[in-house]
Formats: C-alpha cells, sequence, structure tokens
C-alpha cells in the first residue's frame, strides 16, 4: 500500500482464506489500521460477557474465604451458574481451583494495599493517576493517596501518635491539596483505621516471623 492509499477500514478476504485467517493477517501486518481496532473492538466486546463471568466466579470465591457461610456458598453457586451459561460450559475442579487460587491472590494483594479511594471518600477529583497505575511514581492523587496510608501504618509501628506526627502531617496536605479539599474526620479515621489494621494483621506479624528465622 502506497503512502497515498487510505487505511483500509474493511477486511479483503483472500481467496481459499477463512474469515479468522484473514482476521489474524489484518492484526499483523495492519495492527493500527481501522480494521484491526474494529477486530479488536469486536472481540473485546465478545469477551465482555465472559470476562465478567470469571471476575463474578473470582469475587464470590473471595467472600466465601473469607466468611463461609450459607448466604456465601448460594452466591457462589449463582456465579458458577452464570458463568456456565456464558461459557456454554460446565465448571470443572481444575478450573474451579484456578479460581480459588485468583481469589486467595486477590486478597492477599487488597491486604497489601490501601483501600480505594472511593470506599472512603464522599468525593474525588475525576482524575487518572497513571504514573502510579504504570507503577512510575507515588506523586499523583491515587499514589500520595498510598503514600498517605502508608506512612500512617509506619507511624503505628513505631508507636507515634499519627494526629501528631510531622510527617502524617506532611503527606495529608499534600495529599488534601491534589484532592481539593480537606478530609472529613470520618473519612480520616477510616483511613487511619485501615492503616492500623494493615500494621497490625500484615506488617507486625512478618516482622514478628522474620526475628524468629
Amino acid at each position: 500500500m502506497s503512502d497515498r492509499d487510505p487505511p483500509k477500514t474493511k477486511l479483503v478476504q483472500r481467496p481459499g482464506e477463512s474469515v479468522w485467517e484473514t482476521m489474524a493477517r489484518e492484526l499483523a501486518s495492519n495492527p493500527d489500521s481501522p480494521a484491526s481496532l474494529n477486530i479488536m473492538s469486536a472481540v473485546g466486546r465478545a469477551m465482555k460477557p465472559r470476562t465478567q463471568a470469571v471476575d463474578q466466579v473470582v469475587a464470590a470465591l473471595e467472600e466465601q474465604l473469607r466468611e463461609d457461610g450459607e448466604a456465601q456458598r448460594a452466591a457462589l453457586q449463582a456465579a458458577i451458574q452464570y458463568w456456565e451459561r456464558e461459557c456454554g460450559a460446565q465448571m470443572d475442579t481444575s478450573l474451579l481451583g484456578d479460581f480459588q487460587k485468583s481469589a486467595r491472590e486477590r486478597i492477599e494483594r487488597k491486604r497489601r494495599q490501601p483501600p480505594d479511594m472511593e470506599s472512603i471518600l464522599s468525593s474525588r477529583p475525576a482524575t487518572t493517576d497513571a504514573g502510579y497505575l504504570l507503577g512510575i511514581h507515588l506523586e499523583g492523587l491515587e499514589g500520595t493517596w498510598h503514600r498517605l496510608w502508608g506512612i500512617i501504618s509506619l507511624v503505628f509501628g513505631f508507636g507515634d501518635d499519627v494526629e501528631t506526627d510531622e510527617g502524617v502531617a506532611a503527606v495529608r496536605a499534600q495529599f488534601e491539596e491534589l484532592l481539593g479539599r480537606t478530609m472529613t474526620p470520618p473519612e480520616w479515621d477510616a483511613l487511619v483505621a485501615h492503616a492500623k489494621n494493615h500494621h497490625e494483621t500484615v506488617v507486625k506479624p512478618g516482622l514478628q516471623n522474620r526475628n524468629r528465622s
């Protein structure tokens, strides 16, 4: 195709070529063409229900791992049935075991991360902290939220007063500047409680185990 030719918007199927082979060829040779973008968009739309079904099963397993009650078991069975309808297959024990592994990994990851801002703050700017999401820095809104949670947890390790610690005050001021307002007392108390729980259930036991070894 010359520089003057317009980009392809439709697939051109060669003789004897299946539509799947045509799509694969277009994606490999022209990944940024409108035709390729349409293919990826269509695949994404087709896969979305199955992806949601998987996420629903893993979320139900998370809840069951936290508390194995009748309600949790019923929710898991409903999630499995939804997955089986969307995927047109029966859930086997091997696959369910893989989903349980994912659920445990999610739980462990959440235990080592700050709470979602939406779970504590009544409002926040509609911004995306790309640097934090990519693991580049902790300077944007999400990153500063992580630093604030982290320093509160650290202060509990030294037995200091969170309310008077200069480091906590400095990071809180940075976060509130990015937030565009002062955190309310209930918001602050919820964040401090989460950070304290993280210190007691993750950081402190880890230090104790290290000292024993």
